[in-house]
């Protein structure tokens, strides 16, 4: 994740979020950033069926790490960085489905995000799309104490606090409203913002917009 902008895939064509789970705490090291939330997410993905694999095959037998998951749509092993370099150009090469603008108001650690949504072709009026908010690190170090990373420090970018419910876009446009909360250790200089819809159906992405804590106006 931290390299892609080198490689030329800056948030004008990807913007990447990474999302800890909690089910190997029980290895003995707790990730400080994995959450139930996170883990239920991806089974919420497992449970839809429709994640493919590159070659097109369908389906997903249980969780694993490291998984990529592309526009929703597409999963394979993260360390196939050829395969996800070939993704992510296909899925930057696809029109979004709304134009989303985004309005942010911040007060002490509460984000409120409201979206004015507009379908961008009848795609996004067919489907059961739903709004959701990421607030993520750009940056985490992490020092593991145990588990097959022992003594190691990872260095990790993009890394996802907060996330929103998924809360139902209108069929026509119109204006929804989120809410995120920043934990305390984070400045907001070191926080970028992630709005999205995704299909509640199909799990596709529609549709991002990324914005970067240092635009946000705490009151």
């Amino acid at each position: 994740m931290r390299q892609l902008p080198a490689l030329g895939l800056g948030v004008d064509k990807v913007v990447p979020l990474t999302f800890h789970v909690d089910y190997w705490d029980r290895l003995g090291w707790k990730d400080p950033f994995a959450k139930g939330a996170f883990t239920e997410r991806q089974e919420w993905y497992s449970r839809s069926g429709k994640l493919r694999s590159p070659d097109g095959a369908a389906g997903l037998d249980g969780l694993y790490t490291p998984q990529m998951i592309v526009d929703g749509a597409v999963q394979f092993s993260g360390q196939r960085r050829q395969t996800a370099l070939r993704e992510m150009e296909l899925a930057a090469s696809r029109a979004p489905v709304f134009d989303l603008a985004v309005r942010v108001t911040a007060k002490g650690a509460i984000v409120d995000l409201t979206v004015q949504s507009t379908p961008a072709g009848e795609a996004g009026r067919d489907r059961d799309w739903r709004l959701i908010a990421a607030l993520a690190a750009k940056s985490a170090h992490t020092a593991v104490a145990h588990g097959e990373n022992a003594g190691e420090t990872l260095e990790e970018a993009a890394v996802v606090r907060s996330l929103s419910d998924r809360v139902p876009l209108p069929a026509q446009r119109g204006a929804t409203r989120v809410q995120l909360s920043k934990p305390g250790d984070l400045a907001w200089s070191d926080v970028e913002l992630v709005v999205f819809a995704q299909s509640e159906t199909t799990r596709e992405i529609g549709a991002v917009r990324a914005i970067d804590g240092r635009e946000v106006q705490v009151r």
